[in-house]
C-alpha cells in the first residue's frame, strides 16, 4: 500500500524514521525491490517528477546525513526546519539540501510550511511516513486528511515499555471509517482507512 501511495504523490516522514531505518529510500520502487518501471509510468501523465520528492520533518536538524535517502541520484529531499534546525545542518556538513525554514511545530508555522511546498515545489498529495509524532503535530495544524491504519492481532504489554504512543481515538477526532479489510478472512492483519472531517 506505501509503494502504491508513492505512486501519486511525495512522501513526508519524521527524523525519527530516517534514524530508525537507515538504508529507507520511499519511493514506490525501493532499491532492493525487483524492477517496477510500471509503477513510475502512473506518475507522468499526472505531471509528476520520476521519483517522489522525500519531504523531511525535523525541528533540530540532527538528520542522518549519510543516509541512502539523500545519495540517490534523481530522489530531491526537501527538510522542512526550524533557524536552528538549518544551522545544525549546515554544521554536520550539509551541502546542498533543499530547506523550508519555518519555526516549526507550531500549527501555523506547519500550514505555512505546507503551502510553500505547494506553491514553490508543486506538492499536490503527501503520504506521511512517519509515526504518531508527526502524525499527531500535521493532525493539530489541520493538515492529516486520512489515515490508513494496520491493526495487528499482537499485544503490547503498555506497562513493561516506556513511552509506547498510542494512536488516536478517531471517531472522538472525528474521522469517520471509509474502508476496512483483510488479506484473507482469518488473518490478525486489518486494514482500516479513517477519513477526517473537512472544516
Amino acid at each position: 500500500l506505501m509503494r502504491v501511495l508513492r505512486c501519486y504523490g511525495d512522501v513526508g516522514v519524521g527524523a525519527q524514521t530516517l534514524r530508525e531505518q537507515p538504508t529507507l529510500v520511499q519511493l514506490p520502487q525501493e532499491p532492493s525491490d525487483p524492477a517496477g518501471p510500471e509503477l513510475y509510468e502512473v506518475r507522468r501523465p499526472r505531471g509528476l517528477p520520476r521519483y517522489p520528492r522525500i519531504i523531511v520533518y525535523s525541528l533540530f536538524g540532527r538528520l542522518p546525513l549519510g543516509n541512502v535517502v539523500f545519495h540517490t541520484p534523481g530522489v530531491q529531499a526537501i527538510v522542512v526546519t526550524s533557524e536552528g534546525g538549518a544551522d545544525e545542518l549546515l554544521r554536520r556538513g550539509d551541502t546542498g539540501l533543499t530547506k523550508l525554514i519555518e519555526p516549526v511545530p507550531e500549527p501555523a508555522a506547519l500550514r505555512r510550511a505546507h503551502e510553500r511546498l505547494r506553491r514553490e515545489h508543486g506538492l499536490r498529495y503527501l503520504a506521511c511516513e512517519g509515526a504518531m509524532t508527526i502524525l499527531r503535530v500535521l493532525r493539530q495544524a489541520g493538515l492529516l486528511d486520512e489515515v490508513f491504519l494496520t491493526t495487528t492481532d499482537a499485544v503490547i504489554d503498555t506497562a513493561r515499555h516506556e513511552g509506547v504512543l498510542k494512536i488516536f481515538d478517531f471517531e472522538r477526532e472525528g474521522a469517520r471509517l471509509v474502508a476496512e479489510g483483510r488479506t484473507a478472512p482469518d488473518s490478525g492483519w486489518l486494514f482500516q482507512r479513517w477519513r477526517f472531517s473537512q472544516r
